[in-house]
């Protein structure tokens, strides 16, 4: 099920950075004035952000080759609704295997009262929010990812400029109502379970606007969440190929973590798409390009942004693997479907 979350955001002039290029990890940008071109002609006039990589290579770690469109190396001027849900997930297996737990790991959920007291709010599986966040897009499941790290571990330990997220930033969750809700101003204790073993820490928001340090201008300077669809599209590289990457490149979890990320595992979802329902725009845009690939998506949608995260695992025909992040700014389904199938028309053309 896709999440719709009425917002009404005003129009942004694009965010233009001179002088900084993507971190040295991330594949280099190209030129490419015909995907330009034919993204140019999608409504006209309205602001939209693209980014692809070609990776050929049938095994190991892949030629890679990086395009965008416009500015969209380093432009955040636009909400990224629930595709960030990734990165969350990403840094509470981060948190998680940094402190010796596997997988298969329960998380209990506290917070603390003005009185001191603290509160039990829930407890989840690891494996049940990952695959709950991937299958129906759940705002609960993100916001307790987030709760996890906290907000400033995950920005000031995965979402940094060195390894490879210098305009991206998370700050608040997606729900408001208990046993969810992150209020910044209570400080949290996580505990982690697995089988005799136990683990408990607390943590408290320090009050620094990680957002506004990266640049954020949409719903809140202090507050937003941002990022651009390149670093997205990096990102899924980067899990994508996570044991062909050199170690310090890699996300700091398991390869069973990596792997249950993309495909899921037991009946729980990954990235990998099974199901209309959870919204791949990449897929029913393009799906014709490429008829026996394996697809991975995740998507945002709000009243005034549409968005695709997306991999075509194209490797066992032609070699290629593609992924791209597209953006508009419309709530329109079609539009979003439209600019994913003309880049992924675009990347099946090239050599």
């Amino acid at each position: 099920m896709r999440r719709r979350h009425f917002l009404s955001l005003p129009a942004l002039a694009p965010l233009v950075r001179a002088g900084e290029s993507p971190p040295a990890q991330q594949p280099g940008p190209d030129h490419a004035p015909e995907l330009e071109a034919a993204i140019d002609a999608i409504a006209p006039g309205t602001l939209k952000r693209a980014s692809v990589i070609l990776a050929d290579g049938a095994t190991g770690l892949p030629r890679s080759r990086t395009f965008h469109y416009q500015t969209s190396a380093t432009a955040n001027d636009f909400w990224p609704a629930s595709t960030i849900k990734l990165y969350s997930a990403i840094a509470a297996m981060e948190e998680v295997h940094a402190r010796g737990f596997p997988l298969d790991s329960h998380v209990l959920f506290e917070h603390q009262e003005k009185d001191g007291s603290w509160v039990t709010d829930c407890a989840r599986t690891l494996r049940e929010m990952s695959s709950e966040v991937f299958r129906r897009s759940s705002n609960e499941d993100y916001t307790l990812h987030l709760r996890i790290p906290g907000i400033d571990q995950i920005n000031s330990s995965l979402l940094t400029p060195e390894r490879g997220f210098p305009h991206s930033a998370l700050m608040r969750g997606y729900v408001t109502g208990r046993p969810w809700v992150y209020h910044r101003s209570e400080p949290q204790r996580i505990t982690l379970i697995h089988k005799d073993r136990q683990t408990s820490w607390t943590h408290s928001w320090s009050g620094k606007s990680w957002s506004r340090e990266r640049g954020a201008t949409v719903i809140d300077a202090d507050t937003g969440n941002c990022t651009t669809t390149a670093a997205l599209a990096s990102c899924l590289h980067r899990l994508f190929f996570h044991d062909s990457l050199p170690e310090p490149e890699r996300f700091r979890i398991s390869s069973e973590m990596a792997n249950f990320l993309l495909e899921g595992k037991d009946g729980l979802a990954g990235l990998q798409t099974t199901a209309k329902e959870s919204g791949p725009y990449a897929w029913e845009g393009g799906q014709a390009h490429y008829p026996m690939a394996r697809w991975f998506h995740k998507c945002g949608l709000i009243s005034n942004h549409s968005l695709d995260l997306a991999a075509i695992d194209d490797r066992a025909h032609s070699g290629r693997t593609v992924f791209l992040c597209a953006m508009i700014q419309s709530g329109s389904e079609p539009l979003i479907r439209q600019l994913c199938g003309t880049v992924i028309a675009w990347a099946r053309q090239q050599p």
